[in-house]
């Protein structure tokens, strides 16, 4: 078997384009990446460059073994990185995401304090918004978010991390002492919608307890485009919301907020990470990937409104 060395010479210099190019960025003489290939071209009989001092061309024949060459060399990469993380090379440089505010509050700012106390060289530049960040024109590196529908787009990486649960909660000012026991009695009391934009709203319950769904036509008093300005709204008593449990978890059980027909689930919603592609990731980003669908599991584990 020939060297691997003479097929990672003959990459370079396809890839910077010639000898003097390929030794000036790697340090390698131009002689040996010269003499190399010219041995690589001896062995197999075969023309992989024309040069003359004017001249360099790639064959047909040599540019189709560069496109392997540069998957074993991709493929190098990658092994090296996994041995990478064994040794005292830490992960650094800078991270930009983007999350919903009400979940970096509630599930993501606890595993963000964790990785960067445990890696001091990462930085972060955060995005909270609500809004579909697109991670491929937005200069984003990885989106975290909630979807209640399926993926569309095949052109970027989307890992299903856990699935949150939502309710229905109101808060005593509103419900003035009123025990609901039925979902027609829903439509008593004023409504709170996410989408500000949207032409209709409607809530698609789910019974717990029974195989039975319902969708609940709203007219909503107030609308948002972020999960913060319902929850506030609703603490305000100015009507029910549809909230992820572990939003409103604390509200009930202090009295802030009631939960309303609890054996109905309002919602089911899929935590997510988005980002553009896995090829040539970086050591910091699959670490920080990993970081946090391990925590969030972790955290599921423990706590109500997951589903795992």
């Amino acid at each position: 078997m020939h060297s691997f060395d003479d097929y990672y010479y003959f990459y370079l210099v396809v890839k910077y384009g010639g000898f003097s190019a390929a030794s000036e960025a790697t340090e390698i003489t131009k002689s040996k990446l010269s003499r190399r290939i010219l041995d690589l071209e001896a062995k197999f009989n075969v023309t992989l460059i024309q040069r003359s001092t004017r001249h360099f061309k790639v064959t047909a024949l040599g540019q189709e073994f560069f496109e392997e060459c540069k998957k074993i060399i991709e493929h190098a990469d990658h092994i090296e990185n996994i041995l990478l993380k064994q040794t005292t090379i830490e992960p650094q440089g800078l991270i930009k995401f983007s999350c919903p505010p009400m979940m970096m509050q509630h599930q993501i700012q606890p595993l963000l304090t964790q990785f960067l106390k445990k890696y001091p060289k990462v930085n972060i530049e955060m995005e909270l918004s609500s809004r579909r960040v697109d991670v491929l024109n937005d200069d984003i590196d990885l989106a975290i978010r909630t979807n209640f529908s399926e993926n569309e787009d095949s052109s970027i990486i989307v890992r299903d991390v856990i699935k949150t649960t939502h309710c229905l909660v109101a808060s005593p000012i509103l419900l003035q002492g009123r025990e609901l026991t039925h979902i027609t009695e829903l439509y008593d009391f004023p409504s709170i919608a996410l989408g500000s934009q949207k032409q209709s709203s409607q809530w698609h319950l789910h019974n717990m307890e029974h195989v039975e769904q319902i969708d609940i036509h709203l007219q909503p008093r107030v609308k948002s485009n972020d999960l913060s300005g319902i929850y506030y709204a609703a603490l305000a008593g100015l009507g029910i919301a549809d909230l992820p449990y572990l939003t409103v978890e604390k509200d009930i059980k202090t009295g802030h907020l009631i939960h309303l027909l609890p054996e109905w689930c309002s919602n089911v919603g899929t935590v997510q990470l988005v980002y553009a592609s896995r090829k040539g990731q970086r050591m910091v980003m699959e670490e920080f990937i990993e970081h946090i669908i391990q925590g969030m599991r972790d955290y599921a584990d423990q706590h109500r409104g997951y589903l795992t």
